[in-house]
């Protein structure tokens, strides 16, 4: 589906019209409270403001449409400058055309909907089209590019980090990283929760089963709390398993089947870390321990 800036334009023009019948009814209806004796500040419906904020609730709801429909899993999200349709607030008050939304009067709904044409007139809707449209195009491609990376970082695969850095042993490849506890819970669950969407991608383009252990060590981590601020040591998840999950008092350690890892590694070739997976092979063919 093509995205086009008629489409956009139309829907959010019919939402900036019901927007300035509304905003009419309130201002009136709020000068009879206030001659009634009743204060109420409506300095929050400055009409500029009004317009900028109906478009920008109809993009941020279309790109989140969008996102859900094309990025199949992914992180990647739909996004846009808001340079494109903030084009009020983005200029000073003297310049010419921001002057016509600062200077209106309210009580007539005719002007009102007159700086509707004006505002719309100056709002980028081709910029926006096509950039949501390029981005629709490669989104998908772009949230798995994002999980090669976030697998890369969590797993400490950049062999950057001394210590934490992975190896064999007794035929597993582990990958350690530093222990979870409860002041880091909240952050942690949430990247957790995006490898295991990793992990779910590689489980299905691989045929085997990668999320038994990390599923129960986010529902672990969940668990934390003052009164037991970390998993305690020994603790395995998924043991037996092509990934199992085991923790340590000071670290975490993911340790891989070959098959699982070699997976792992294929979908990091295919998603644009081709020298990072490299560099791995080539340096956990060094580290093997006995």
């Amino acid at each position: 589906m093509t995205i086009t800036a008629e489409s956009i334009k139309s829907n959010i023009k019919q939402r900036l019209l019901e927007m300035v019948e509304s905003r009419y009814e309130l201002i009136k209806h709020a000068r009879l409270i206030s001659c009634l004796g009743i204060t109420v500040n409506d300095s929050r419906l400055y009409i500029g403001d009004c317009f900028e904020s109906v478009a920008e609730t109809y993009l941020k709801n279309l790109c989140e449409k969008l996102t859900s429909e094309h990025a199949n899993g992914t992180p990647a999200k739909v996004s846009l400058d808001t340079g494109l349709y903030k084009i009020i607030s983005g200029r000073g008050r003297r310049d010419s055309f921001s002057e016509q939304f600062w200077s209106h009067v309210d009580g007539d709904p005719v002007a009102d909907k007159a700086l509707i044409e004006i505002y719309l007139a100056g709002v980028k809707f081709v910029a926006i089209a096509e950039s949501i449209n390029h981005q629709l195009e490669a989104l998908e491609e772009e949230g798995l590019k994002l999980l090669a990376k976030l697998i890369i970082d969590d797993l400490n695969l950049k062999i950057e980090r001394g210590y934490y850095e992975p190896y064999k042993k007794a035929g597993r490849i582990i990958c350690q990283t530093w222990a979870v506890s409860y002041s880091n819970a909240y952050s942690k669950v949430n990247k957790l929760t995006a490898l295991k969407d990793a992990f779910k991608i590689i489980e299905v383009e691989a045929g085997i089963s990668l999320t038994v252990a990390i599923t129960d060590y986010i529902s672990a981590t969940k668990d934390l709390s003052w009164s037991q601020e970390k998993i305690a040591s020994r603790t395995m998840f998924g043991k037996g398993s092509h990934l199992e999950i085991q923790c340590f008092k000071d670290k975490h350690e993911y340790r891989f089947s070959p098959q699982a890892f070699d997976a792992l590694i294929a979908f990091l070739i295919i998603n644009g870390e081709s020298d990072v997976a490299n560099h791995i092979i080539e340096k956990i063919g060094l580290l093997e321990v006995a």
